[in-house]
């Protein structure tokens, strides 16, 4: 599935839109818990498991889009937009992944 954050795919022509469609991904394991304690005492800094812990909820949120945008019959996602909540109180991380689903063909093969 091809996706861009861009409102076209250079080389290709869109035929067809379907609509908005989103991904969503929520965790809250310890390692959350973990980080808002060393935002607290540290005042800031890298925390590997966290930046691990965000790429891999990403990655859950954009293959949750990409299964929509298939279920509608899309093989591209445009103008894709990341949006990221975190609660420190409840350890909470959500991330949630936008888009328009749309049929794409490569100019070359029209």
């Amino acid at each position: 599935m091809l996706m861009t954050t861009t409102s076209t795919l250079e080389g290709y022509v869109i035929t067809k839109y379907f609509g908005v469609v989103s991904g969503e991904a929520a965790t809250a394991p310890q390692e959350l818990r973990k980080f808002a304690a060393f935002i607290k005492k540290e005042g800031g800094g890298r925390h590997p498991e966290f930046e691990k812990l965000t790429r891999e909820t990403r990655q859950m949120a954009v293959l949750n889009l990409e299964q929509e945008a298939k279920e509608f019959g899309a093989n591209a996602v445009i103008g894709v937009e990341f949006h990221y909540e975190y609660m420190a109180s409840d350890g909470l991380m959500m991330i949630t992944v936008s888009g328009t689903a749309v049929i794409v063909e490569d100019k070359k093969k029209r």
